[in-house]
């Protein structure tokens, strides 16, 4: 299980359909020791260039019209699981390249014999689910890379930019010039269509000279694409 609070664990933090994949599931199990109602649900969302991420009512790649899933909502025992089963059925003539939607799941603990429940334990997870069809490719380059401050804090600041009709989802690391690692920041999407993003890596050793910026895409999730970029922190 990758994802998990007091109450609920998901078995998976991203959904990935291939050409030749045509079903997934998305386990959810209840942790705690009361039962847990959920229910499930298709939305959009797009992203900024900073990365935020906000909901849509449409979108030009929208998954969701391919996407069939059950059981919409239900109750799950402690210690219990219950798989929601997905089916893709893309139409004929779909233009190649990826479409996305969201799965959102509102988990909160049943009610009691007298009907109370505890609102605070009402919990929502957005999880992505990227459809990939016919031929995709996708260019990429880190550029203006510079040292700031964030939240109080010294960052990598990088942008990562992209064309094609897929997006980028890997892990960055910054080295120093002795190979030591100095930043990591792992699972970074860039979606479909921006053109560019903004990426802030927290150095945990900071270092002055020459550092080396990588990225390397996760082969999980259909890619294979690395790149690097230099930078001298002062």
């Amino acid at each position: 299980m990758q994802s998990a609070n007091a109450n609920v664990a998901l078995s998976k933090f991203r959904i990935y359909f291939d050409n030749k994949t045509r079903s997934n599931s998305l386990q959810i199990r209840n942790t705690g020791a009361e039962d847990v109602k959920y229910t499930a649900e298709l939305a959009l969302n797009n992203m900024t260039e900073d990365g935020s991420i906000y909901s849509v009512g449409e979108d030009q790649y929208d998954a969701t019209k391919f996407l069939r899933f059950s059981p919409k909502r239900g109750t799950i025992a402690p210690g219990e699981r219950q798989a929601i089963r997905f089916a893709l059925r893309k139409p004929q003539g779909l233009e190649d390249g990826e479409y996305r939607a969201v799965m959102r799941v509102i988990s909160e603990l049943a009610p009691t014999e007298g009907g109370n429940v505890n609102l605070a334990s009402k919990l929502a997870y957005n999880i992505p689910i990227i459809v990939r069809h016919g031929e995709v490719f996708v260019e990429s380059s880190l550029e203006e890379p510079s040292v700031v401050m964030h939240n109080g804090l010294p960052h990598v600041e990088v942008w990562q930019t992209r064309t094609g009709n897929r997006s980028l989802y890997g892990n960055f690391i910054v080295e120093a010039e002795d190979g030591t690692e100095i930043g990591v920041l792992n699972n970074v999407a860039t979606y479909r269509p921006l053109q560019r993003r903004k990426v802030l890596i927290p150095l945990q050793n900071p270092v002055k000279g020459p550092v080396t910026i990588k990225y390397v895409e996760n082969s999980k999730f259909g890619g294979s694409l690395e790149d690097s970029v230099n930078l001298t922190i002062n």
